[in-house]
This record gives C-alpha cells, structure tokens and sequence, in this order.
C-alpha cells in the first residue's frame, strides 16, 4: 500500500483470521486480507482495514452552497468543496463517474505524495480563499471518514461550517462520529423507492431514510435530493409517497430538491439517451406541494423561477436565486419573511 495516504480505518472489526469487517457504510463489507471493499477505498493489511484515500483529494473547487445543493443553509456562502475517488453505490447514470467509478486502491498506488492535502493544508487554503465553510463531495464523502473528522474539528476552530454531500448510506456510528465532529448539514440523496435502489445501486434505501432522521435528530440540517429519471422514479404514485415520507418523517418544511436529469457514465446502456422531460419535472413538483411540503425546488433548470424561495404564508417571493448564488433576498436579520415575519427556516 501507498502509505502516504493510509490510515486505519476507525470503524472496523476482526471476523477471524481470514477475514476483517469494514464498519464505515452499510454495506459492512468482509475483506480477506490484501482485498479491498466495494468501494475500493477499504484494504484489509493483515487482518487491519485500511482507508487507502486520507488526504488523496483529486478534485477541489470553491463552490456557492447552492451548488450542493443546500438553499435554506448560509444562503450565498462559498464552501471549499473536496473528493477523492470511488463510490459504495453503483448509479448507472453518476455525472462524477470520472471520480467515483475510478478504482480508489489503484489510484492510490500511483499517487505521489505531492498529491496529499491534509486537512491542516485544506483549511489554510479555504481560509485564504475566504471561504464560509467546507463540504466533502464530487463522490461519496462517506469514503472520507476518517480525513473529514479532522478537516470538520480544523474547520469549527476557525469558525468554518461543515457540509456532507451524500448518498446517506454511512452506519449510525460514522454519523454520531461526524455530528460530534462537527458536521452542520448534508444534502441527502434518496434516488428512488427501495426497488429501484436496490436493482441498480445495489443497496437498502430504508437505511438512507433512517439516517436522513437521525442527522435531525442530532441537530444537522438536512435538505433532500432526487435526481428524476424518466421511467425508473418518475411516475406519479412514487413521487408522491417519497414527498409524503418526507412530509411525515423528515417534517414539511424539509427542502425538497428534485433535479433533471441528464446521460451520463452508462445512461445510454439503458435506453436513455435524452435529459428528463421538462413536463415530468413540472409534474413531480406539483405533487410534492400537494403533498404539502413547502419548500421544493427543480434543479439543472436556471433559466426558471423553480429554484427561488416564497413564504409559505404569505406567498412573496423571499429568496430569488441566479445561477448557484443570490440575487435577492427579502429575509430580516432573524431569518423571516419581511413582508408579514413567518419564519423561513433558513440558517
């Protein structure tokens, strides 16, 4: 192994002596020694699993938080924004495949050590850059575990927030640990119902429901996201009982992001070879209101007015956006609507 960007994983237990069990997502992969797990990130060296990506960071921007997206969480801030490679899902339609479909262990090995960004280093450079916050994205942040802990503990001594951009499938252990650590809020990815999820990403999406209700609980802001493919989480009667679930579970005033959807990595191996109908968009939107949740928003449209807040009580517009970023607000310092004071939820 590469040790420049090795550490042990904390999460992990012996099975015996041919196998070592990963205990960072929910997958809880059994390695046999010198093997690596789904996500090609965790190695098991002699019966001890290893995080073969601390500090490998391949892509690295700065990035308005609505990019995430998180609208209703320090509107118009900037978050240095940090990946590394591989994924414990299998999206056939992923649009950072560049990152997440690359063998993690195998880039790993070819690193040079001019590669490595330690959290020290990365929250230098966000304090050069003037950036608000930070946020572990491109690919599954879960992989990161152990670089976020001490990037999120840097982070929260020089008044930076910390942000998860996430499919939401880390075991409750690794969430306690990120909370504690000092992770504020994550936009969650729920990608379909349990069937869909299950045939081509090959997990149990009842495990990303829960934890979506844990952050909650435990004091993290949560915004959720659906990326809304034609013909696989479409119809109208999956749309409406994911909305209601969020309704019922994660509360009305949860954010509600659905995005289009446009061919990516292997879309077009499955018959897909155009971006969502704009109609198919408009519909879901409808019926998660109907629902009655009270903040939805469409994403990859920036030429409508789908990605502005208005309050849910009076109805005026609070928040208009432009493309990622601000262009208006109409909040007063508390956070309310300055046309008749109901409160926006926003941090």
């Amino acid at each position: 192994m590469n040790s420049d960007f090795t550490i042990r994983a904390k999460h992990q237990r012996k099975i015996d002596e041919n196998f070592s069990q990963c205990l960072i997502c929910e997958r809880k992969c059994k390695i046999s020694n010198r093997k690596s797990g789904f996500c090609q990130s965790r190695t098991n060296k002699e019966g001890e699993i290893y995080s073969v990506v601390y500090g490998l960071i391949p892509a690295l921007s700065f990035n308005p938080i609505e990019k995430k997206p998180l609208y209703h969480f320090h509107p118009g801030s900037t978050a240095i924004t940090a990946g590394t490679y591989g994924c414990n899902f299998a999206c056939f339609w992923c649009q950072n495949h560049h990152l997440s479909k690359t063998n993690a262990f195998r880039a790993s090995q070819f690193a040079t050590s001019d590669e490595f960004l330690s959290p020290k280093k990365l929250i230098e450079i966000a304090l050069n850059r003037k950036c608000d916050g930070t946020s572990i994205s491109f690919n599954e942040p879960t992989l990161l575990f152990e670089y976020s802990l001490e990037v999120f503990k840097l982070a929260k001594e020089n008044g930076l927030y910390n942000t998860y951009v996430t499919n939401g499938y880390m075991t409750e252990e690794v969430l306690k640990d990120l909370v504690d650590a000092g992770l504020d809020a994550m936009n969650i990815d729920i990608k379909g119902d349990s069937d869909m999820v299950e045939k081509y990403c090959g997990i149990d999406v009842e495990k990303v429901w829960r934890n979506a209700k844990l952050a909650k609980i435990l004091g993290v802001h949560v915004e959720i996201t659906t990326l809304l493919i034609q013909g696989f989480n479409s119809e109208d009667e999956i749309i409406r009982k994911r909305s209601k679930r969020i309704f019922n579970e994660l509360g009305e005033f949860t954010p509600y992001h659905i995005s289009r959807f446009f061919p990516h990595y292997k879309s077009q191996n499955y018959g897909l070879s155009d971006p969502t109908p704009l109609e198919l968009l408009y519909n879901a939107y409808d019926i998660a209101k109907d629902v009655g949740l009270k903040y939805v928003y469409l994403g990859n449209l920036p030429t409508t007015d789908y990605d502005n807040t208005y309050c849910p009580k009076c109805s005026k517009l609070v928040i208009k956006r432009k493309i990622l970023g601000i262009k208006e607000s109409y909040l007063d310092s508390d956070g309310n609507c300055k046309f008749c004071g109901f409160p926006i939820c926003i941090i």
